[in-house]
């Protein structure tokens, strides 16, 4: 097997790892959407949720499991992180690989000619509405998720009598969930990290402290 092989075999499997990360991606963000919903009905109709949530877990347990509305929550959260997690694992994963893809195809087009499906070709003259489907699932949503998840824990701290172990691990799986989109959001678009690097010296400070606690962990 000579080189070309080698390296057409090995941009193949690379689509494939990247097709199957816009797989889980979709999912995940179904999934986020209506972790999220639930999370927002909490806040303007929590007893119904609650109780609605109740009813379903009966059904298909087929079982009488009496959960406590905090439970029920702090669970909530608990999901909401783990699933946010891997979809943004997701979402960095299929942007680093268009990058490496590109300079594949770069590296095979010097022996065949034309080979640009998933770089330059795929770039050129790119729809608007592409566009903003992209900047849908890169910044808008992730915002809009952020936003809920930041009047949830407010609204939390607001009606909370004392300071309970469920609402300080909600405090915890929020401020994991703040973080990681923070971080995300700096991998993602470099012309952000810029700007609040230029403007905000503060941010650029938070980073890096917290960039290197990360890489001592």
């Amino acid at each position: 097997m000579d080189s070309l092989e080698i390296s057409y075999d090995h941009y193949k499997e690379t689509c494939e790892l990247s097709r199957q990360a816009q797989s889980r991606r979709n999912k995940n963000f179904v999934i986020l959407c209506v972790l999220e919903a639930t999370s927002f009905l909490f806040l303007v109709e929590p007893e119904k949720t609650y109780e609605l949530i109740q009813e379903g877990i009966h059904q298909k347990l087929n079982m009488t499991v009496q959960l406590s509305n905090t439970l029920i929550q702090t669970l909530l959260w608990l999901i909401i992180t783990y699933v946010m997690i891997r979809y943004i694992q997701d979402m960095l994963y299929i942007e680093r690989q268009y990058k490496y893809m590109e300079k594949l195809e770069k590296h095979i087009a010097n022996e065949l000619g034309v080979f640009e499906r998933e770089g330059k070709n795929y770039q050129k003259n790119y729809p608007m509405v592409l566009n903003f489907i992209d900047l849908f699932y890169k910044m808008l949503m992730p915002i809009f998720f952020l936003a809920i998840n930041i009047v949830k824990i407010y609204t939390e701290w607001k009606i909370s009598k004392n300071k309970s172990i469920a609402l300080v691990s909600d405090s915890i799986l929020f401020v994991a969930i703040f973080i990681i989109v923070w971080f995300y959001f700096f991998e993602i678009h470099s012309k952000i990290t810029k700007f609040c690097k230029k403007h905000i010296p503060l941010v650029e400070r938070a980073t890096n402290i917290l960039r290197k606690i990360l890489e001592e962990v």
